[in-house]
């Protein structure tokens, strides 16, 4: 449904995409991840041909619109602000785009009526944006892209501007009419719990560049590169830099650990996940000792942090552990990423 090949965007003289390639099939929903000035917005408006490319292209249906107008494209974009005009009732917010194309009034009202039932707004199509919540307003933004029937919907950080708790009804909600519609969608975003928990496939970025692409799963639990691992993940992985010499690992150049195997002495970022750190002891794992020092009560469980040799270590834990308690921690070799000085992954 969705390719993109070599594609480059250049803003002056200054690049800001770099070689991007991905494809997806119809009924995917892919989040393009990564923190702010990544590049990932331009890559979306790209596809929406709001912005020119240089070289590259985008095929969409089997068709190469990378010069077409974005109105011959067949994509609907949901914006972080929805856009919405204020002047217009909701109906006329919705419908505005087939009244600019000379739809007939019947189609428009058939397919009007279609997508009020399914998002269930009948109640308010003849009000004002200022007179409905945030929520309603999403829902308006989403019914206006749905009435185009496109073939790709195209999503710009919509959730951003939502407290938390709508934030997370509103998530659902796009999932839900989504996969209810088999629709293929690309959501811009930088919350990692928003691409993680919507998504098929994910494509991290960072600098212009691609990243990783995979599945959440692949993304979180095998992650390529070092900005990947320490990108994705709540709470952040724990990560150090050590160096690799005389049989041993040292990190941080304070603690002294046992070498892992067909690692070659020099540099190395050393990771691992705080719910991989277990508290009793298994077979082939890195014994530590240190001291706790202080715990975070995030409800569901404790973020406990432990100081070993002057190196802290993140251990989420179910229960509370108080301060100066001495703890002994165990890192299963299998569940420790190595990253070379310059991010590669080597195990």
């Amino acid at each position: 449904m969705l390719r993109v090949e070599n594609l480059n965007k250049f803003f002056n003289r200054n690049q800001v995409l770099f070689d991007i390639n991905f494809e997806i099939n119809k009924g995917v929903f892919l989040s393009i991840l990564g923190p702010s000035g990544c590049g990932k917005t331009t890559l979306l408006r790209c596809i929406a041909g709001l912005e020119e490319v240089q070289s590259g292209k985008i095929f969409i249906n089997g068709r190469d619109v990378t010069n077409f107008h974005p109105s011959n494209r067949n994509i609907a974009m949901v914006f972080q602000t929805y856009a919405l005009y204020p002047h217009m009732t909701v109906k006329d917010n919705i419908t505005i785009g087939l009244r600019i194309k000379k739809v007939p009034k019947n189609e428009i009202e058939q397919k009007l009526s279609k997508v009020v039932d399914f998002l269930k707004i009948g109640d308010i199509l003849n009000k004002y944006p200022s007179q409905i919540s945030g929520g309603q307003r999403q829902r308006v933004a989403i019914a206006r892209a749905l009435v185009k029937e496109p073939d790709i919907f195209l999503f710009d950080e919509p959730l951003s501007n939502l407290d938390a708790l709508l934030r997370e009804k509103a998530r659902e909600e796009i999932k839900k009419i989504l996969i209810e519609l088999n629709a293929t969608a690309v959501f811009v975003t930088h919350d990692q719990v928003e691409a993680m928990t919507l998504s098929d496939f994910i494509i991290v970025m960072d600098r212009g560049r691609i990243m990783q692409f995979g599945t959440p799963e692949e993304i979180y639990n095998n992650p390529q590169n070092f900005f990947t691992a320490s990108f994705v993940g709540s709470p952040q992985i724990n990560y150090y830099n050590c160096k690799v010499l005389d049989q041993k690992i040292i990190i941080e150049n304070d603690l002294e650990i046992q070498k892992i195997d067909n690692l070659r002495e020099g540099n190395y970022i050393l990771a691992i996940r705080p719910e991989k750190i277990l508290l009793e002891e298994t077979k082939d794992s890195i014994k530590i000792t240190g001291k706790t020092l202080f715990y975070d009560n995030l409800g569901s469980y404790f973020l406990i942090n432990v100081l070993v040799n002057n190196v802290i270590f993140k251990v989420i834990n179910k229960g509370k552990i108080e301060r100066n308690q001495e703890l002994n921690l165990y890192l299963p070799i299998k569940d420790i990423f190595v990253f070379t000085e310059d991010g590669k992954r080597v195990k």
